[in-house]
Order: structure tokens, then sequence, then C-alpha cells
């Protein structure tokens, strides 16, 4: 079962407004600010029968958006699902998510009024690539004469790991330091290239995100409300460096033990307790030698 409380910690985070119109101006104006965060109106994200049945449904944010060009407003309503893994029915989820947002605009026309366009992104965190289907043809395979009868349908997809650098700088928010530190931070050379990067602060919230999408454990002072992400780096090349000193101990530990040295040699040569010792080559599938 999901963990409520983490999901919330990406849906509180993308639902920022600033955030949000970034991703708004990425997708559909490559970067450039036509949206601010005075242009967007939180709505409500649940799905209720009317006839009051068990079926409920929720997306993770919508919002409506006032796109304004030539002296026109626009409306459109935007919706942001967040994965933190690859999901084979994610096109079937958006277009259920969308089906109803009509739907609940056409039954609610008072609230509402004109029915306005959906449109849904997909922010997919891992650094596996998406190989799920991305479209409804995408699912099965019809002949050319079949197929142009099927109504096809597609999501939006940003992937920043798998993001070019010039995409990544399209962007404008905090969103920007997120996708870079995902898109980098397990590369050999990761950290000299997140220094070399242009901002220097971001919000707490950001790092927060960081440590919950990565793994990453950098700390967080909760009185500031901004953050150093330089002294961020720093953090996290030291975790690093101690990391891959733990790990070359591990290894050492299981050579010496498969090469016939006695635990209690590797103990002392390594200043490594016995009972963890074990532990170790239990884990990494070592068979204990009997006394």
């Amino acid at each position: 079962m999901p963990n409520k409380r983490k999901d919330n910690i990406l849906k509180d985070y993308m639902g920022k407004n600033d955030i949000f119109a970034d991703i708004v101006n990425f997708c559909l104006y490559d970067g450039k600010k036509v949206v601010n965060e005075n242009d967007l109106k939180e709505l409500d994200t649940t799905f209720v029968n009317e006839n009051e049945d068990i079926f409920e449904k929720s997306r993770d944010l919508l919002k409506e958006v006032n796109i304004k060009s030539d002296n026109k407003n626009t409306y459109i309503l935007f919706g942001i699902e967040n994965q933190t893994n690859i999901d084979k029915e994610m096109v079937f989820r958006v277009l259920l998510y969308d089906a109803l947002t009509y739907r609940k605009q056409f039954k609610n026309k008072s609230k509402y009024g004109k029915i306005k366009p959906v449109i849904t992104i997909v922010i997919y965190y891992g650094t596996r690539k998406w190989k799920a289907p991305k479209s409804i043809h995408d699912v099965f395979k019809v002949d050319d004469n079949l197929s142009k009868f099927i109504p096809n349908y597609h999501i939006n997809l940003i992937e920043p790991y798998h993001m070019s650098d010039n995409d990544i700088e399209k962007l404008n928010s905090d969103f920007k330091a997120l996708c870079e530190y995902i898109k980098f931070s397990d590369k050999v050379d990761g950290i000299d290239i997140l220094r070399k990067k242009k901002y220097n602060i971001v919000y707490r919230d950001t790092k927060s995100v960081i440590n919950y999408l990565t793994g990453s454990k950098m700390t967080i002072n909760e009185n500031e409300e901004m953050i150093d992400m330089c002294r961020a780096w720093d953090e996290f090349e030291k975790r690093s460096i101690e990391k891959g000193k733990a790990e070359k101990e591990i290894e050492n530990a299981i050579n010496f033990y498969k090469n016939g040295a006695s635990l209690e040699l590797i103990s002392k040569s390594l200043n490594m307790d016995i009972e963890e010792l074990k532990n170790i080559l239990i884990q990494n599938n070592v068979e204990l030698r009997t006394a």
C-alpha cells in the first residue's frame, strides 16, 4: 500500500504555483514564460459517483490555467501525475482521469462554465527508461485499416533522469535543480557537474524532495527557508566518499574470508565487530565455515 505521507511530499511540492507554472511553460511553450504563478487556480482532484457507489478516484494535481495572449484569456485544466515507478497501465489511468475531468465539468456547468480542455503531464522520477505504453496504439498491434478507426490517446511524459541538458536549461524554478540532481547525482563526475551549475540557493522543500526521490541523506535545517546547495554538494560528496570506503571494506572482508582468513583476523585488520562481519558475509551469500 502506498505511503500517503510520502506521496504528499511530491504532491505538495509539485503543487507549488511557481513549480507548476514552470512545468506548464516547459510543456506548452518550450520554457518561455507565458504563464505565471498568479494565473493558476487550485481545483478539486476527486471524482465521486453521483449515486454514492463505492466508485471513487482522485488524481494527484489539477489546476485551472489562465493563458493570456493577444488580449484574450484562454482557460485550460492542467494535471500532473507523479510516478516514482513505471506503470504499464499509465496510459489508461490518464485516459480515465481526463475523461472523468471532462464529465465532471459537463455535470457541473454552473460551477465550471464552458467545458475546458484537459492536459495531463506524467513526471517519472526513476532512472530506468520508461518503456511502458505511451499511447493506446502502443498497447496492441493492428493493421492500418483497423487502427484508423481506433481512437488513440497518449500520455505527455517528463523523465528528469533522461532529459537533455538543453531541455533542463528551459526550466526556471527549483524544479530545474531537482531535475539536475536526479540526472547527475549517480554519475562519476556528477558532483563536479552540479557545482558548475548556475543556481546556488534553493528552497528547503527542494532538498527534502531530493532526499525523498534519490535516497540521499543531506541534512536539513528546519529553521532555514533557503538552502545553500554548494554546502549540500560538499555534504553529499563527503557521504559518497564514506559510502565508498564502507563498500570497499565489505569487499575486502568478503575476499579475505573466501581466501581462508579467519573471522578474528579480518575483524582485527578491518576494526570490525565479529557479529557485524558475520552478518555482512551472510547478507552477501557467503557460507560461514564451521569450526
